[in-house]
């Protein structure tokens, strides 16, 4: 079956002008005037005769003038005729072709020496062997910064400059996304013919194939499974018995092999030096959570990473961290009265031993404020024009608070929270709730969210609404945050059981270190995050201004935020590790998988014929007859004369 297309359809319009020379034919036709003649019978038949002749003659060449246009009208649109009774030849016609190059993490993997990206390049190094200096190549990646630069129409072949800047991205594009980048290019390219050509591993991936281009997977590794290994989620495990340098760091280790591993090293680097390194085992396709300790040699932030040594897969082999350390980190409680004795517990822990300082809510100095790392608000009464300004000058210089509600609660304070952390206050209530919500991301509260908890009950605590929860009991919210403030609105005072449980210290201390950081971002950071700061010292140790005081971390690794101010912070991005996890893709549409030597099947478009120089021949020689006719109808009335 035929079947015909344009690649510059909308220019058919012109075709219209194909009825120009009929309309001038016919508004430009004028009835001959009359001559009278004497009754001469031969000639009056044959002035007939040569009457009926001409007009024949012009309807042809109107016809002829017609075909002409309507034949450069078409050429111009440039239509392409294409048909499965066609041969194919080992040669092949003009053709487009958009090289889409997967460039997640997954592409990183080794096997048999080289990576899935290395191959991929290797791969187009091979196309740019078979393509002509008719074809146009196209090269896209799942990086949106690359694809500005180098997604470009390349005559031939990809040049080896773009080819060596192919790198892996940790914010790959979705597919569709790329798939219609690739079509766009395609139709700039203009070419009788064009092909979407995919080299991906497939893995963890959802393609929607749509359109009339053809597609077709190049494959990149052997179907096997993956024996890499991975290490993620590393966290400070908090210091509830006493106070030192020992440190320890839990973080998760898979084994996604189907075989098990033994004697994996898995190491800890803190501040570019390596303190620590233990020997593991893991059954296949196992994860585990492990920790590992080491000894602090000075106070102050600590970051690095824990590290297995793994060559499968490196961009998943590091688990980055940041914490702020110092042994005896000093708190203020502003109360009018005595502690509640879990209040007073829960700091004292915090704070190495030392009993949190109870400050008069009077008494409190602007210049005392740099002293305390952490600073709790308890049963202060009113909210006063100076704690107003103490509450301020907290947050200028960061300095992390927390909020424990009392029982009773004046009505300015009460305003106050609201607005602070944008909930709404009901009353207080002495019923019991069951904590069935803990946030995974908070930095606060994820280490306890996976974990089991004997004692779930809190009695006593103020009903709200809204709020930033990250402990919560259904739509009540116990426990909210914001940048450097958290509020507990259950009552700390009253006897709930969770008090009691184990998650309930793990979770406190951990609230206490994160206001103490209180300029890192409560959630984990992740690539695609976005870094507040004037001064950023990126993972690659470059020293960078932003223009406005934000930057969207690109890589993973660690960042030094305000790298020149006595108050620098440190932070730990990384990235997403679901593509560590091998699985097959799911496929939308028809999509053709060629085998290991693809190059017997490239430039799939082998069967569509460009018609525009044919047409303008057939055009040319329509111009020859009209010229002919025209010359011969000259050159009769001198032959009878």
């Amino acid at each position: 079956m035929f079947q015909i297309s344009f690649l510059n359809a909308g220019l058919l319009l012109f075709a219209a002008a194909t009825i120009l020379p009929l309309l001038i034919w016919l508004l430009a036709k004028k009835k001959p005037p009359q001559v009278l003649f004497s009754s001469l019978r031969f000639i009056k038949l044959s002035e007939q005769q040569e009457k009926s002749r001409t007009k024949i003659t012009n309807i042809i060449l109107l016809i002829i003038r017609m075909l002409i246009i309507l034949l450069v009208s078409l050429a111009v649109a440039r239509p392409m005729l294409s048909s499965s009774r066609f041969k194919a030849s080992d040669t092949h016609p003009p053709t487009a072709i958009a090289l889409v190059v997967d460039t997640s993490y997954s592409m990183d993997y080794m096997q048999e020496g080289s990576t899935s990206l290395q191959k991929a390049v290797k791969a187009i190094k091979t196309i740019n062997s078979l393509a002509t200096e008719s074809d146009r190549l196209i090269l896209i990646s799942r990086d949106a910064a690359w694809n500005q630069v180098h997604a470009q129409i390349y005559v031939k072949g990809i040049p080896e400059d773009v080819l060596q800047s192919l790198a892996i991205g940790w914010q790959p594009l979705p597919w569709d996304e790329v798939l219609a980048l690739a079509t766009a290019k395609l139709d700039e390219a203009m070419m009788p013919n064009s092909e979407i050509y995919i080299l991906s591993n497939l893995y963890n991936e959802e393609l929607s194939i749509t359109g009339d281009i053809p597609v077709a997977h190049i494959p990149l590794d052997k179907a096997e499974t993956r024996q890499n290994l991975s290490i993620s989620e590393a966290r400070l495990l908090p210091q509830l018995v006493s106070r030192s340098k020992q440190q320890s760091i839990e973080f998760r280790i898979q084994n996604h092999a189907e075989s098990p591993r033994s004697e994996i090293l898995v190491r800890a680097v803190v501040n570019d030096i390596k303190v620590a390194e233990k020997f593991l085992s893991l059954e296949g396709r196992q994860s585990y959570v492990e920790t590992i300790s080491f000894e602090l040699r000075d106070e102050g932030w600590q970051s690095g990473y824990i590290e297995v040594l793994d060559e499968a897969l490196l961009a998943d082999n590091r688990a980055y961290f940041a914490f702020e350390y110092y042994r005896y980190p000093k708190v203020g409680v502003v109360s009018n009265g005595a502690l509640p004795t879990t209040l007073n517990s829960i700091l004292s822990v915090y704070g190495g031993g030392n009993s949190p300082q109870r400050i008069d809510p009077t008494q409190l100095q602007l210049q005392d404020l740099d002293s305390y790392k952490l600073l709790v608000f308890y049963e202060f009464g009113a909210l006063t024009p100076r704690l107003r300004e103490v509450i301020n000058a907290l947050d200028q210089s960061e300095t992390g608070t927390l909020f424990c509600m009392p029982r009773e609660l004046p009505a300015d304070l009460k305003s106050f929270l609201e607005q602070r952390f944008e909930l709404s206050l009901d009353s207080y209530s002495n019923e019991s709730c069951t904590i069935d919500y803990v946030s995974p991301h908070h930095r606060a509260s994820a280490i306890i969210a996976d974990k089991q908890r004997k004692y779930s009950e809190i009695s006593g605590f103020w009903k709200s609404r809204g709020g930033s929860a990250i402990i919560a009991s259904g739509a009540q919210a116990l426990a909210v945050s914001t940048e450097n403030s958290a509020l507990w609105l259950w009552d700390i005072a009253h006897d709930s059981a969770f008090f009691v449980d184990p998650a309930f210290a793990v979770y406190a201390y951990s609230q206490a270190a994160a206001l103490q950081s209180s300029r890192v971002p409560a959630n984990e950071l992740l690539v695609g995050d976005v870094i507040r700061a004037s001064q950023i010292k990126l993972p690659s140790l470059e020293l960078i201004t932003p223009a406005l005081p934000r930057y969207t971390a690109s890589i993973p690794g660690l960042y030094e935020i305000n790298p020149a101010q006595s108050k620098a912070t440190h932070l730990a991005v990384n990235h997403d590790y679901s593509d560590s996890e091998a699985r097959q893709g799911i496929i939308h549409g028809k999509i053709r998988h060629f085998d290991e030597d693809f190059t017997k099947d490239i430039f799939m478009s082998r069967l569509g014929h460009e018609l525009w120089k044919w047409l303008l021949i057939l055009a040319l020689i329509l111009v020859i007859i009209e010229i002919a006719i025209v010359k011969w109808q000259e050159y009769k009335p001198q032959q009878r004369s």
